[in-house]
């Protein structure tokens, strides 16, 4: 496979490097793990961390704006946040979506 769409291309760099970045601030995580697969025409990513949990897309404007990045594109997020389990994210992004 050659290169993704731009939009795809710039809507992953955020969600990965955005996630990685709360995580180094907020988690207190020893690990995170970052997945990017292509499947089903879509990209789809998933960063999750074994931190302290308790991510709330609703009191940060960092989560918020990662999930209209990505609607934008016709994708999706979804956020699971645990109190001491730790983080998962995961991100849907259209490949077509530069027909959007």
């Amino acid at each position: 496979m050659g290169r993704l769409p731009e939009s795809v291309e710039v809507a992953a760099y955020y969600v990965v490097s955005e996630t990685l970045a709360n995580a180094a601030k907020h988690s207190r995580a020893s690990q995170v793990q970052v997945e990017v697969e292509v499947r089903d025409r879509a990209l789809c990513i998933a960063v999750s961390d074994d931190g302290v949990g308790g991510a709330d897309a609703a009191r940060g404007s960092g989560l918020l704006g990662l999930k209209d990045r990505a609607e934008a594109i016709g994708g999706t997020i979804s956020l699971e946040s645990r109190q001491g389990v730790g983080t998962s994210l995961i991100a849907e992004l259209p490949l077509d979506s530069s027909m959007r």
